[in-house]
């Protein structure tokens, strides 16, 4: 048996969780066919496994405790678009300069305690917070204005929570995540 499994940093703090839930609401509006992502699923993905056999499972989880990671703060900014605003698939809130080069950090961390766990390329890190995903080019116009007013908006800042290994369970309501193991600070 496989799990669909990826390491994490959620969104903790509620304030920024309502800030978030703003934004989602203004792509809501623009009429665009969006899913937004459920508030308890925001989270920055450091590191995606995909498929990965339940026996190995145990070993990502001592290899995860070995990553040396400190405290920090991570600063939410500006709304952005993946692949490109001419094919919108996601829309995602970033992180502070400061705080993407520690979250980029961190991420090559965790990728070197993970070599040989999976052979899918996650390819080149960006930190982000996904908070919708576009089904359709509906109303792309208003989508990609709207995400253009606010590619510096601030909202807000928080000491980064524990960096966790997660299942994801694919369903037709949407993706179930649960925490499989949680890493405190150093």
């Amino acid at each position: 048996m496989t799990l669909r499994i990826f390491v994490a940093i959620d969104v903790g703090d509620e304030k920024i969780i309502e800030r978030l839930r703003g934004a989602q609401e203004i792509l809501r509006i623009s009429g665009a066919d969006l899913k937004l992502v459920e508030p308890q699923n925001l989270h920055f993905t450091m590191k995606f496994l995909g498929e990965v056999p339940e026996v190995l499972v145990r070993d990502v989880e001592s290899r995860l405790a070995s990553v040396s990671r400190g405290s920090f703060s991570v600063g939410y900014r500006g709304l952005g678009v993946f692949p490109s605003p001419s094919r919108i698939s996601v829309v995602w809130v970033g992180a502070q300069r400061d705080s993407a080069e520690r979250l980029d950090r961190l991420a090559s961390e965790v990728d070197q305690a993970l070599q040989g766990i999976s052979t899918r390329d996650s390819g080149k890190f960006q930190p982000h917070v996904t908070i919708a995903r576009v089904r359709s080019g509906r109303e792309k116009e208003n989508l990609v204005r709207e995400v253009t007013k606010h590619v510096d908006t601030f909202f807000g800042e928080e000491k980064v929570g524990p960096l966790k290994l997660k299942r994801s369970e694919l369903t037709p309501g949407g993706p179930i995540y649960t925490d499989l193991a949680v890493f405190d600070h150093d």
